[in-house]
C-alpha cells in the first residue's frame, strides 16, 4: 500500500534515540485508540464499523499500556504530545463532507497503520534487546491488521473503484509527506 519505503537512515536514528521512539509510540497507541473511538462517535448508525473500532480501539489501549509500561520500566516520563506532523499534513487530504469523508478516514488510518507497520518492523529487525525484538514483531503484526481492517471497511461503505482511487491518490499524497518531514526518532 505505501508508494514509497522509510528512508534506511531513520533506522538508524531511532536507534540512536529510541527512549525518543518509546515515547512517540506511546503517544501513537493513546491515538489510535481515540481515532477509532472517534469513528464510533461520528458514524454509530454503521453497525459493522461500531463493532471493529470500538474492539480495535481497545487493543490499540492495551498496546499504549504495554508500551507506556516499557517507558516507566526504562525511567522515562511520558509527557504532553508533541503532535504527530505525519498524521496532520495527512488529514489535510480529507473531504470535507460525507459519504467520502468516511471514505478518506477508513483509508488515511489504513495508511498510518501501513507507515507504523514497517517502522515497528525494522525496529523488531534491528533492536538489540531479545525481548523488544519480540515485543515489535508482534506489534507490526498487529498494525498490518489493522491495515487491513480500514481497507475493509472502507470497500464495506464505498464503492471498490471509489476506495481504489482513493487509496491510490492519498498513497501518493503520503509518500510525499513522509518524503517531506526530517528524519526523526518518531514512529512516523
Amino acid at each position: 500500500m505505501l508508494r514509497a519505503p522509510t528512508d534506511p537512515r531513520w533506522l538508524e536514528v531511532a536507534l540512536g534515540d529510541f527512549d525518543r521512539v518509546l515515547m512517540d509510540h506511546a503517544h501513537c497507541e493513546k491515538k489510535a485508540a481515540a481515532q477509532a473511538l472517534s469513528l464510533v462517535a461520528s458514524y454509530p448508525d454503521r453497525a459493522r464499523l461500531v463493532q471493529r473500532c470500538a474492539r480495535l480501539a481497545q487493543e490499540e489501549l492495551g498496546h499504549f499500556r504495554q508500551v507506556y509500561d516499557r517507558l516507566l520500566a526504562r525511567g522515562l516520563t511520558l509527557g504532553r504530545d508533541p503532535g504527530d506532523p505525519y498524521a496532520q499534513a495527512l488529514r489535510k487530504h480529507l473531504r470535507r463532507s460525507d459519504p467520502g469523508r468516511l471514505t478518506d478516514l477508513l483509508l488515511v488510518s489504513a495508511l498510518i497503520e501501513a507507515r507504523s507497520c514497517e517502522r515497528l518492523g525494522l525496529l523488531a529487525g534491528a533492536l538489540p534487546d531479545p525481548d523488544l525484538r519480540q515485543f515489535y514483531a508482534a506489534l507490526a503484526q498487529a498494525e498490518a491488521g489493522h491495515e487491513k481492517l480500514f481497507v475493509g471497511l472502507a470497500r464495506e461503505y464505498d464503492r471498490p473503484e471509489v476506495v481504489a482511487e482513493r487509496l491510490a491518490a492519498l498513497a501518493e499524497a503520503e509518500a510525499d509527506v513522509v518524503a517531506s518531514l526530517p528524519i526523526e526518532p518518531r514512529v512516523h
